[in-house]
């Protein structure tokens, strides 16, 4: 082996050495989901099919990390968010949405922390009153442990998923969910599910929820009425104190008003200092007599 040999044998090794960091970095693989629960709700408060990712990522450090996950094309994606220290879920930035091809739109996000959250909703119900779905979800990244939870519409019958889970829970307001668990997802796996039913009632599930009961208004004639004696007591007291003090000032008022004028019949008044003057009215006038006149000062009639 000659120099020059020697020479382009140590430049292709030199090459590969420098090369192999970036390759393994570049074969490194995708994040793993530690846990996912998927929530398939079908009419619950839209005519459509809500469904909801909650999950954690397997990895504790080097965040932010991203996820990645395959909705169907005609979803509308609604919200993509990860939970804080408070245990809260806050919007996460802008999430990237691209073309993945099979009917299935990419939908890829950064999360801070762990813990995620993705939901959306898809037409994907059919006919009306018996309904049917196919519910596929199409693992983009590995995971542990998968469950889904497929929620029944209120006011359903006949309720069917194939394959049968095996295992119904109850929840609140009459829901019914039905539980089925998945261990060691790996990517690009599906999950198929197809659920069908009788419903009549066009109306979503919330429509059907009964609201709790209110506590019932009180009378407010009972409201105002005292239970106590003691305070029945005070209150007539007050009650009669007020109506004596009114009938105090009504007498002192009405001694300070002026007497009132005695109108004579042609129209003419007196006061009353004159009135305790006058011993009689004249019979053809009506005009005020003082007990000296024999004849009427005004009219000249004689006094009877």
């Amino acid at each position: 082996m000659n120099v020059r040999t020697r020479l382009l044998v140590l430049c292709v090794l030199l090459l590969v050495a420098l090369a192999a960091p970036a390759l393994t970095s570049a074969q490194t693989p995708v994040d793993r989901i530690a846990n996912l629960d998927i929530h398939v709700w079908p009419e619950f408060d839209d005519p459509r099919v809500l469904v909801q990712f909650d999950g954690k990522l397997a990895a504790q450090n080097d965040y932010p990390r991203q996820v990645e996950f395959y909705i169907p094309a005609n979803a509308a994606l609604i919200a993509t968010a990860y939970m804080d220290e408070a245990q809260q879920y806050l919007n996460s930035d802008p999430a990237t949405v691209t073309d993945a091809g099979n009917g299935l739109k990419k939908v890829a996000f950064n999360v801070p922390r762990p813990n995620f959250h993705l939901e959306y909703y898809d037409d994907a119900i059919q006919g009306a009153p018996t309904k049917s779905l196919n519910f596929t979800y199409t693992a983009r990244m590995p995971a542990d442990s998968v469950q889904i939870q497929v929620q029944q519409p209120l006011k359903s019958d006949q309720f069917k998923i194939t394959p049968a889970s095996s295992l119904v829970s109850e929840g609140n307001h009459g829901f019914k969910y039905h539980i089925f668990n998945y261990p060691g997802i790996a990517a690009e796996q599906p999950l198929n599910l197809q659920v069908s039913y009788f419903k009549s009632d066009p109306n979503p599930s919330v429509q059907n929820v009964v609201p709790p009961q209110t506590a019932p208004q009180s009378n407010p004639a009972e409201i105002a009425a005292p239970t106590d004696p003691q305070q029945l007591y005070l209150l007539i007291g007050a009650g009669i104190a007020l109506a004596l003090g009114m009938l105090g000032i009504y007498l002192w008022y009405s001694r300070r008003q002026p007497r009132p004028e005695f109108a004579s019949a042609s129209g003419g008044g007196i006061t009353g200092k004159k009135a305790e003057r006058a011993a009689g009215f004249c019979g053809q006038c009506g005009n005020a007599m003082r007990p000296n006149d024999n004849f009427c000062p005004k009219c000249g009639a004689k006094k009877r």
